[in-house]
């Protein structure tokens, strides 16, 4: 097969489905019951049934499932009594979500730089930014990748905080034995369009704590208790709930889940190889310790020197030009408008981040700055494409220089 007709063959369209999500989406239809009811009166079958199923498969306990990732997050920082005048260590390379989840529970994000290889948070710049109002970190396992996670929780431990995973791109990845979601006392997950586990829009909060989640399921139901009266109300709370639509088509998807995420795993290393031949091309670097990868995204990092100084817009352009898909990493956090100019919640006292203003600068951020100014990324379907194809995007890239 020649160059160019590695190219004709098309990527795998995301996402992927066939008769059993239409036939499930069908059946709640006709059941008439489109919303999971309550533990004490269940209305329908999927919303407990994928609990109980993803729970299994991460490995944990307990798993309450809401109505995305971002929401998630908030729960469970609410569920730990976290907010206002606190501090929450988040890693400065990642969507929005993880520090805007903050900022709903009135507590102030603090931005932490990457390890320039694994792309993910620095566990020793982490320990550097504790003060007396830190009360939480939360590790975002970037493409999958997890954290040191091990690193993470003796600094957790030594300073009495918590640890709440962000592992929106991170299904089904493994750090030293365990399944990612269960280092921390919680681990939250995103099922938004895009995500390897996908019902358009969806999260989910896993922990291994009875007590725990308990307040979490309270928070995001309303303030109820379970199998209590449904309308006595303990606590301040809000309807995060997921309904039966979503639970029915991640049901499906989590089915075809394993086998993907088997092909990600293989592809990736692949695809790896590949690129360290090219000089000038830094694929993401596992964190040492990591047995599977969730692989949401594929990010790597080019030396503009060796493909004739050419910019990122113009590298990511020139790959979208040739039928690759193609996208920029997230912005560093410190650089968003919202952060910077410090649009955020009224009545919050934000002078003691390490953002904002003059604090926003990239000097500040020195490796995350760098590193975003020469990343782009694959998405994760490019990892379900064949080797063949996967040839044809390292011969592109090789063609840029």
């Amino acid at each position: 097969m020649s160059f160019k007709e590695k190219g004709n063959t098309p990527f795998p369209e995301w996402p992927i489905y066939d008769k059993s999500e239409i036939s499930a989406l069908t059946d709640v239809i006709k059941s008439r019951n489109w919303w999971g009811g309550f533990p004490g009166d269940q209305q329908g079958e999927n919303l407990w049934k994928f609990q109980e199923e993803f729970a299994k498969f991460q490995e944990a306990k307990h798993c309450i499932a809401v109505c995305n990732g971002t929401v998630a997050i908030e729960s469970a920082l609410m569920a730990l009594n976290i907010g206002m005048g606190d501090e929450v260590i988040v890693s400065d390379f990642t969507f929005v979500a993880s520090a805007s989840a903050v900022i709903a529970t009135n507590a102030v994000p603090i931005f932490c730089d990457i390890d320039p290889n694994t792309l993910v948070m620095d566990a020793n710049k982490a320990e550097s930014l504790i003060t007396e109002r830190t009360k939480a970190i939360i590790p975002v396992h970037l493409g999958g990748n997890p954290v040191e996670l091990d690193r993470l929780l003796e600094i957790a431990h030594k300073n009495d905080l918590y640890i709440i995973e962000d592992c929106a791109h991170a299904h089904g990845s493994r750090y030293k034995g365990k399944r990612v979601g269960n280092w921390g006392v919680a681990g939250t997950f995103s099922f938004q369009a895009s995500k390897v586990l996908t019902s358009g829009e969806g999260g989910a909060i896993l922990c291994n704590s009875d007590e725990l989640a308990d307040k979490i399921y309270s928070y995001i139901d309303c303030g109820r208790k379970k199998n209590s009266y449904f309308y006595a109300h303990f606590s301040y709370g809000t309807n995060y709930r997921m309904g039966e639509f979503h639970a029915a088509i991640l049901r499906k998807q989590l089915d075809k889940f394993p086998e993907q995420h088997k092909l990600r795993n293989e592809s990736a290393q692949y695809l790896g190889n590949k690129l360290n031949e090219i000089e000038g091309i830094k694929i993401m670097k596992q964190t040492p310790g990591t047995e599977e990868c969730g692989y949401y995204v594929y990010p790597f990092v080019f030396d503009p020197s060796h493909f004739k100084g050419i910019t990122k817009r113009e590298f990511k352009r020139k790959l979208n030009k040739k039928g690759i898909p193609t996208d920029d990493c997230y912005p560093p956090l410190h650089r968003l408008e919202c952060f910077k100019n410090i649009e955020l919640k009224k009545g919050i006292d934000y002078s003691k981040a390490n953002w904002g203003g003059e604090k926003s600068d990239d000097i500040n951020f020195p490796i995350v700055s760098d590193i975003y100014s020469r990343s782009v990324e694959l998405p994760h379907e490019v990892l379900l494409a064949s080797k063949d194809k996967l040839d044809w995007i390292v011969d592109n890239i090789e063609s840029l220089k």
